[in-house]
């Protein structure tokens, strides 16, 4: 029996029929997520937008459905540990925080790992070191991270809580307060920085690694279930978010743009200096030497201790309940 003939316009719909159906298996198998900032767009937040304008999640079998703004760490830790979000950009506190009180979440990538945290001070009258920091006045908000921090960093230099002063004041009132002269300093993160800028205030900063104290300061987190469902999944995220960060150290103009694009009227030096601070508190003296996204133990563990010393957090779980760095590429 002779072999069957196929002709060329068979052998040319078979092909086309292939590409289509493994084009569609392709797309079917996209996975979706969503991702949630901690708080309004800034700098330091776009690397992700400029991941997904290049296409890097698409290459990696991911479908990013949103990246939304959040209203703070706790917030975007709850919609994660609900499942409303896939993934957040989380403060590791507030990570301790809520796995202590038995939050279904983890971070498997720890992107900020200097803190932002600092004294903030007229360049004319600057604070620079710790022995400047006694006998002076303070500004901050109510029960911020800056303040809560800031009794660390008076341990740290075996000053106590009575050796300064601190006033707290409502958002609107803590740039007046110091430009007024009313207060020696301001204690807030370095990204608030850019708004005094827009004021014209000259300044000059010492941040709390400077002064003793560090703790990481921003986290990917997801939730505890993904991690052992879908492991591939959060491994392709983290993937993506890591050469978008290795991007974004390179090309920050790139970053930039993609800010631009999400919000053409906002101010594109604001959010250079946001991303620029940010990439400088990448790596800590701890993880200098691993790739980004590592977290080092020390970190971590001066982290969950300040939150049981100041913040009144009760728990015996070990780091790993907290953190991974399974997911990080090496």
């Amino acid at each position: 029996m002779s072999p069957i003939k196929v002709s060329k316009g068979i052998k040319a719909f078979t092909t086309i029929a292939a590409g289509l159906m493994l084009s569609t298996s392709l797309a079917q198998a996209a996975d979706q997520v969503s991702l949630r900032l901690n708080t309004i767009l800034n700098g330091w937040h776009c690397p992700w937008h400029m991941a997904r304008d290049k296409g890097w999640f698409k290459e990696a079998g991911i479908e990013i459905k949103e990246i939304g703004e959040g209203r703070g760490s706790a917030d975007t830790a709850q919609l994660v540990a609900a499942g409303t979000d896939t993934f957040g950009l989380v403060d590791p506190a507030v990570v301790i925080a809520g796995v202590a009180r038995g939050l279904p979440v983890k971070s498997v990538y720890s992107l900020i790992n200097k803190s932002l945290l600092a004294v903030v001070s007229p360049a004319d009258k600057p604070i620079k070191t710790a022995a400047d920091l006694k006998g002076k006045q303070y500004v901050t908000l109510a029960g911020s991270g800056a303040l809560q921090m800031f009794q660390a960093v008076l341990a740290a230099n075996k000053m106590k809580p009575e050796d300064v002063k601190i006033l707290t004041v409502d958002p609107a009132a803590q740039y007046a307060t110091l430009m007024s002269g009313q207060v020696d300093a301001i204690l807030i993160g370095l990204d608030g920085v850019p708004d005094l800028e827009a004021r014209g205030f000259k300044y000059h900063a010492v941040t709390y690694p400077e002064l003793g104290v560090n703790t990481i300061s921003s986290s990917v987190a997801t939730k505890s279930d993904l991690i052992e469902s879908n492991p591939d999944l959060v491994k392709r995220f983290i993937a993506v978010t890591q050469r978008a960060w290795d991007h974004a150290i390179k090309n920050p103009d790139d970053v930039v743009k993609a800010c631009l694009a999400v919000k053409p009227t906002s101010s594109e030096a604001a959010f250079r200096k946001q991303l620029t601070d940010v990439i400088g508190a990448l790596r800590s003296e701890n993880n200098k030497d691993k790739p980004l996204g590592f977290g080092a133990e020390k970190d971590w563990q001066m982290t969950l201790q300040v939150q049981k010393d100041y913040r009144g957090i009760k728990t015996d779980k070990p780091l790993t309940a907290f953190y991974t760095n399974e997911f990080v590429p090496q």
